[in-house]
């Protein structure tokens, strides 16, 4: 019985010294990285609608901002619209970088005399002060490197030479040139600012300057300066995920530059982009006439 059971124990040793290094071996052999299908011009094809998450400027010491008094009634645009983007494969985005990364804090690095005159300004904005205080998605602005809406999908189409991305959010259309020219002169000035763009590998660099002041970097960063100038960074990881990275610098603000992360999901097969048609103040009266209409707040009749 001993002699039985001593042959058992050397044949498992012996099957263990055999498969137990493939075992190990199998789980320090990394997968094999995602290699994107090609274009024509052999760069990765990104085409397709997309749902962006996670690209949000959420700053640790935000000042409050009155604005957020509407989020309970879908203001700025009612709740019909916030039906979101279907994603099948939704959990592809989670523990990927989303949000302010860099500073890891997310306290963003402010002039000082900046962040003093945006808290000052930001209790202005309801009522408004002035037309210089109504908010941008108010007054049918475009949406600048970061107000477009997650809930609407986006369409990327590449051709050689360039890479477009088309929000259905206010109808906006960004045409990327990829042929290596330059910047517009500096004279010429626009709300979505002029991009540039050129691959660094399998990664879409895409250098954005000549913004105007026209646009909003957020709710808790209502404006920014002429001198906005941002490089975003496109890598398709998977199938189903481009993984997004925008540097916006703005020395008129920031004592340095500051980095947002976030994804491109792809959206349900079926995803079309659907008509946007902003009309000025006809969503968002609230907004830019005060807190009558507003949730908690008392209505003219009761005054």
């Amino acid at each position: 019985m001993n002699i039985a059971r001593s042959g058992l124990s050397a044949a498992a040793a012996a099957f263990t010294l055999i498969v137990a290094p493939a075992a190990v071996l199998a789980q320090q052999t990394p997968a094999p990285a995602y290699k994107a299908p090609r274009t024509a011009d052999n760069h990765p094809d990104m085409q397709g609608v997309w749902a962006r998450r996670g690209v949000r400027l959420v700053e640790a010491n935000a000042p409050k901002t009155p604005l957020a008094d509407f989020e309970g009634t879908g203001q700025p645009y009612p709740t019909i619209f916030n039906t979101g983007v279907t994603t099948p494969d939704q959990a592809a985005a989670q523990g990927r970088p989303a949000g302010v990364v860099d500073p890891a804090d997310r306290v963003l690095p402010w002039l000082p005399e900046a962040d003093a005159a945006r808290r000052a300004f930001i209790p202005k904005m309801i009522p408004p002060a002035s037309l210089d205080y109504i908010e941008k998605s108010a007054r049918c602005v475009l949406p600048g490197p970061l107000e477009a809406d997650d809930r609407h999908p986006y369409q990327i189409i590449q051709r050689p030479g360039y890479f477009m991305i088309l929000y259905e959010y206010n109808h906006v259309t960004r045409v990327i040139p990829t042929d290596g020219r330059s910047h517009l002169g500096s004279s010429i000035r626009l709300f979505m600012g002029d991009p540039v763009g050129h691959w660094e590998g399998d990664t879409l660099v895409v250098d954005t300057t000549n913004f105007n002041d026209g646009t909003s970097l957020g709710r808790t960063v209502p404006y920014h300066s002429e001198q906005l100038h941002t490089i975003e960074r496109f890598t398709r990881v998977s199938p189903n995920v481009v993984d997004y990275d925008i540097t916006l610098e703005d020395p008129k603000l920031f004592s340095r530059p500051f980095r947002i992360a976030g994804t491109f999901l792809a959206a349900a097969p079926s995803t079309e982009l659907m008509e946007f048609a902003c009309a000025e103040g006809s969503q968002t009266l609230p907004n830019v006439f005060g807190f009558e209409l507003a949730p908690g707040h008392a209505s003219t009749t009761d005054r």
